[in-house]
């Protein structure tokens, strides 16, 4: 079960983190 929450827990952090790279480097294509 903490398994599963941990697991869940930096899946969102590397889905967040992947996010913000993809966008900061369209903004930095755009300026």
């Amino acid at each position: 079960m903490l398994g599963i929450i941990i697991y869940l827990v930096f899946l969102g952090l590397f889905i967040g983190i992947a996010t913000v790279l993809l966008f900061g480097l369209r903004a930095i294509k755009w300026l």
